[in-house]
């Protein structure tokens, strides 16, 4: 398990320094892939008892949170870059420090080296990157991302409890993932029909070349 937790981190990581829109929601579709292959090494079997894990972490977080952003994302006709903290030298910096620090914070707390530390750095190492990105970025593109990677970041550190949540509690997680997907979906169309209402060409009007200006 410990590739796919490195392919993880590799993942959180990479989309910080490639400034484009589709690279951050390819991340978040990859976050539910590997959370997906953690859960299958982590004990999860095809069943119908798993049934709402596979719903969770296949359906709502691999599928369905990229498409519904993509789709609100075509529909503001959003550029196609977008940096998710700014490209600066400091930025990235402190990016890679909050890893190596998430990492550090896991040797305490799990003493033990194996999978479970590993996963413990991982899952908080997603937590202060996803608080890296709300903190430093005021775009609505940006701060749905970072929400949505602290969010993963929680459920792959809920994957270490796999075997002891219900299945309410499962779908009531699901249900509320979902429901704030589509919120964060509606919230970028909504923008959308904001700037929109303004015709093109109707800005305010640049001064008089050769005008003094008081």
């Amino acid at each position: 398990m410990s590739g796919l937790l490195i392919a993880f981190v590799l993942v959180l990581v990479v989309p910080l320094f490639v400034a484009t829109w589709r690279t951050s929601l390819l991340g978040l579709a990859l976050q539910g892939a590997l959370m997906t292959a953690i859960a299958f090494r982590h004990g999860l079997h095809l069943s119908v008892h798993a049934l709402p894990e596979l719903v969770d972490l296949v359906v709502v977080r691999t599928l369905l949170t990229p498409a519904l952003l993509r789709h609100a994302l075509r529909l503001r006709h959003a550029g196609p870059r977008n940096d998710v903290i700014p490209p600066n030298l400091l930025s990235w910096t402190v990016a890679l420090a909050l890893v190596v620090a998430a990492f550090r914070v896991a040797a305490v707390l799990v003493p033990a080296e194996g999978d479970p530390q590993t996963l413990v750095g991982v899952a908080t190492a997603g937590v202060l990157l996803g608080l890296l990105v709300l903190a430093t970025r005021s775009s609505p593109i940006s701060e749905v991302v970072g929400a949505l990677r602290v969010e993963n970041a929680v459920a792959l550190f809920e994957l270490g409890s796999l075997g002891h949540r219900g299945v309410g509690l499962r779908l009531s997680q699901s249900t509320i993932t979902l429901i704030t997907v589509v919120y964060f979906a509606r919230y970028l169309r909504a923008l959308h029909g904001v700037t929109g209402a303004e015709p093109e060409g109707e800005s305010a009007p640049a001064p008089e070349s050769g005008r003094a200006s008081l």
